[in-house]
């Protein structure tokens, strides 16, 4: 069912279990600063850039059934929607001839 009206902003979505998802704040202790709550080595290893081709976000709209085969395809074979999308738009880029890009994203003139 869509919703109508103005977002908050603040707002809470539901999840998983009833529970309701709210903004993440800060534990804190009276007359003391915020409580530390991981290691910083364990924060330094998340931000770490990973190692693989450069990606860039995407964002677009399909049709409704498309996004229903697309989550079974997903659920049903284990693959991921990054590399559905990927390989479909690869797939349609080499039946129009567009040259390929090296690994940065620039397509050399030929």
């Amino acid at each position: 069912m869509a919703q109508v009206g103005k977002r908050r902003s603040n707002s809470s979505r539901p999840i998983e279990g009833g529970r309701t998802a709210r903004p993440h704040k800060d534990a804190r202790v009276p007359g003391r600063g915020p409580v530390v709550t991981a290691s910083t080595e364990a924060l330094t290893s998340k931000l770490e850039s990973r190692k693989g081709p450069v990606k860039v976000q995407l964002n677009t709209w399909v049709l409704a059934s498309t996004e229903a085969r697309l989550k079974w395809l997903v659920a049903n074979q284990k693959f991921t929607v990054t590399s559905v999308v990927d390989v479909a738009l690869q797939e349609l880029l080499d039946r129009y001839d567009v040259p390929s890009a090296d690994p940065d994203g620039q397509i050399r003139e030929q």
